[in-house]
């Protein structure tokens, strides 16, 4: 948390002003002020979120007034403001394959009607690693077979993502939003209703507007993606994210939420609050969905392992 001393003093000032934490913090930060606002702001992402957040998707909260570590290190921004960003820190792994056909057994297409419209709906707010990127990592290796010597192109391999991908996936990529959301509306009060339900609050969330900013011109790489979507465990989807995913950490990443804001500006500092806590909020929702999702997947299988052994045991 680098900030210049009158900055963070301005920012721990306002932050017990606002009551936002309790004034018993400063004496439990040892009255450092660097320490008290980075418990402070813990303490407030923790009262949010809960433990929603516990073995799951995870971000670090950082408030600066300099931005980017790698090739843009020390990038000043205004005068006066800071930015309080969120680096994603673990992302999220969604198993939704067994789910799509929990969906598609109440009518056709509804499973991936449920992909696609929660796909749309996050790469509103944050990337997402799902078939339509694993196909672009597929493309671009293939580009580099290409440029890459004759001798040398028998070792690349081409993850069959295509192969992996429901053929109902790409039916529905072709539907506008609105129809989506209208099939998936038929059946908010059907037997996965909570699935539905926990979608449609992320999409609402994913359309509210804040005043986040876009930091792409001032680091490396952008954003590392929030969550891995596969249709089954180690697919092809999640093949190119092994590839993929180690050279994540070898740029400095654009943090995958950031806003600016003047910390004795109320209006700035509201808009700030109020962009943070629906990133969390998003999040949190997202963080359940994978939850649950990831249960049904778990419990499916459990089945299907119980009813190839039973046969076995009644012939014992």
């Amino acid at each position: 948390m680098g900030i210049n001393g009158e900055l963070l003093f301005r920012l721990c000032v306002t932050l017990v002003e606002r009551k936002l934490v309790d004034e018993s913090l400063w004496p439990a930060s040892g009255k450092i002020p660097v320490v008290f606002a980075r418990n402070a702001i813990q303490a407030m992402i923790d009262r949010t979120a809960g433990e929603a957040f516990k073995d799951n998707l995870q971000y670090v909260c950082v408030v600066s007034d300099t931005l980017g570590s790698g090739y843009f290190q020390g990038a000043s921004i205004e005068a006066g403001k800071l930015v309080a960003m969120f680096d994603l820190d673990t992302a999220g792994y969604l198993i939704i394959g067994e789910a799509m056909k929990a969906l598609d057994e109440e009518e056709e297409f509804l499973g991936a009607g449920f992909y696609i419209a929660l796909t749309r709906a996050l790469r509103r707010q944050m990337l997402v690693y799902d078939h339509v990127t694993a196909t672009w990592y597929n493309e671009q290796l293939h580009e580099m077979m290409i440029d890459d010597d004759p001798e040398n192109r028998d070792g690349y391999e081409f993850p069959t993502v295509e192969e992996h991908t429901p053929p109902s996936v790409k039916i529905v990529e072709q539907w506008e939003d609105r129809k989506i959301r209208r099939f998936l509306r038929r059946h908010r009060n059907g037997p996965h209703k909570a699935w539905i339900e926990k979608l449609f609050t992320i999409q609402q969330l994913a359309h509210l507007r804040t005043t986040a900013v876009d930091l792409g011109q001032e680091y490396d790489g952008p954003p590392v993606p929030s969550v891995l979507i596969v249709f089954r465990e180690q697919d092809a989807i999640q093949a190119c994210w092994d590839e993929e995913s180690p050279r994540y950490n070898e740029a400095d990443n654009e943090p995958t939420c950031a806003v600016y804001f003047r910390p004795d500006d109320p209006k700035e500092f509201d808009g700030a609050l109020r962009t943070m806590h629906i990133f969390l909020k998003l999040n949190i929702e997202l963080a359940g969905l994978i939850n649950m999702l990831n249960t049904w997947e778990e419990e499916q299988h459990a089945r299907q392992r119980q009813h190839r052994t039973e046969p076995a045991l009644r012939a014992a």
